[in-house]
């Protein structure tokens, strides 16, 4: 592992309460919701994943091709004891992990956004070590949608101390209301990139999108 480049923390801890089933493990052509990004995340220019899940989770949902090297060698599974208190506990699981690999930045990946492109995990890494190339401090990189900061976020190691502060359903998004930070954005055409599958009204728009299913 480079631990001079940015890892992710990959949020897969989540009830999936609206759901009502382990929405991770949906089909999605012939893998899953969750295998989506986290195949695209082991595949992209990230040194690390992080992948937070719950207790109970056996990661059935995380195609075989993961387990085996050389992808294997880019994730490990760690797990969240309190991930039924909010997503902040399962935020601050995987930061405490990141952060003890001394890495230059830490991505926000969540498991529920199927649809996001290798090309943005990739542009926003290359647009934040290139900051930190050109001395230029920069608290968090966050992909945008019209005008909107959505994840993936990259943040600073700086920041961590900040974001593990959040308690209950807080997510990393909550900073941006609650402190002053001059982060910077980058804006993203297509909203599919975006798209968060957490009912079955969204799984079922999935499905009939065309889009990678």
């Amino acid at each position: 592992m480079d631990n001079h480049g940015v890892i992710a923390v990959y949020l897969a801890a989540g009830k999936s309460q609206r759901m009502g089933i382990n929405k991770l493990a949906l089909p999605l052509g012939e893998k899953t919701i969750g295998n989506a990004v986290l195949e695209k995340a082991v595949s992209s220019d990230l040194s690390y994943t992080i992948v937070v899940t719950r207790e109970a989770d056996r990661l059935n949902w995380i195609d075989d091709t993961l387990w085996r090297i050389p992808l294997r060698k880019n994730w490990e599974a760690v797990i969240c004891q309190d991930a039924d208190k909010g997503q902040a506990h399962s935020l601050n699981r995987g930061l405490s992990t990141a952060i003890e690999m001394e890495p230059k930045g830490i991505m926000v990946l969540l498991a529920d956004q199927p649809l996001l492109s290798v090309r943005i995990i990739n542009d926003l890494i290359f647009r934040y070590l290139k900051g930190i190339q050109q001395h230029i401090d920069i608290p968090f990189l966050a992909a945008s949608f019209q005008g909107i900061p959505r994840p993936p976020i990259i943040f600073s190691p700086k920041m961590v101390p900040e974001l593990l502060k959040l308690k209950g359903d807080e997510g990393a998004r909550q900073l941006f209301n609650k402190s002053p930070m001059t982060g910077k954005l980058v804006d993203y055409e297509s909203e599919w990139d975006f798209f968060d599958v957490d009912t079955k009204e969204d799984y079922e728009c999935l499905k009939g999108c065309g889009h990678g299913c």
